[in-house]
């Protein structure tokens, strides 16, 4: 994987002024680009790899993404791509989010994370899901009593680390551990809806789920229409790519 900074990055963004390229419908990363690239132009897909495949087939020059969730997805092709990173894309705040007649659940969830963080399982499923070699951990086993009755999460299986996929179709990750843990602290069930991830926003709305996150950007648009939670990751944006455009 070639990571481009300093001038070579100043050269590639100048060649992307007007660039193509791919974002997953839903997802906020044309609006980071348009900060920094005002004449890009975008293509949209449903999946993280329709994008990748797109790129791969040159109908884009780059694909703008979570840089943490890009390391997974390239894995072993790594070489075939580079990343641009540039302080101008900015970082992205993540948040589960709620109704906005449910500020009680917003504060219940926001003194939850704040527990987690200082009792440091935080810190643990930091290490578990981003290690720095290596593939992800295993989700730990929590108990839940459901005392105070079920929290219905809604999320979309996005990429490794923060949701996926394992075995015989269990979602896991980050953000699914980190709403189990809050779940604990509310005494309450999980029960988790797969829910594609443009669908999200108005599934909470209906209140068709209590709560969403998918590695959920907090933007000022989407705060209009829900509640988040304070921020509980903090990610990089990146833009992916193909080595060979890099070279040139």
């Amino acid at each position: 994987m070639i990571a481009v900074n300093g001038a070579e990055r100043t050269r590639l963004l100048s060649r992307l002024e007007s660039g193509r390229f791919a974002v997953i419908k839903g997802m906020m990363y044309d609006e980071w680009v348009l900060n920094r690239l005002p004449n890009a132009q975008f293509e949209y897909y449903r999946t993280a790899f329709d994008c990748i495949s797109a790129l791969k087939n040159d109908n884009v020059d780059a694909f703008p993404y979570d840089d943490s969730m890009l390391k997974y997805i390239i894995g072993n092709a790594s070489e075939s791509f580079a990343f641009i990173y540039d302080e101008g894309f900015g970082v992205a705040d993540y948040g589960f989010a709620v109704n906005t007649n449910r500020p009680d659940l917003k504060k219940a969830i926001d003194e939850a994370i704040a527990e987690i963080r200082a009792e440091g399982s935080y810190h643990d499923m930091v290490t578990r899901w981003f290690p720095r070699t290596g593939a992800t951990g295993i989700m730990p086993q929590l108990k839940l009593t459901g005392k105070n009755g079920k929290l219905k999460f809604g999320t979309s299986t996005i990429d490794r680390p923060f949701t996926f996929i394992v075995g015989d179709g269990v979602i896991t990750g980050f953000d699914i551990e980190l709403a189990t843990r809050i779940c604990a602290k509310l005494e309450t069930e999980l029960e988790i809806s797969a829910i594609t991830f443009s669908e999200l926003i108005p599934a909470v709305v209906s209140e068709e789920v209590d709560m969403i996150g998918a590695a959920l950007a907090i933007t000022e648009e989407r705060c209009r229409s829900v509640l988040f939670s304070e921020p509980y990751f903090q990610a990089k944006v990146a833009l992916l790519v193909k080595s060979d455009f890099a070279s040139i």
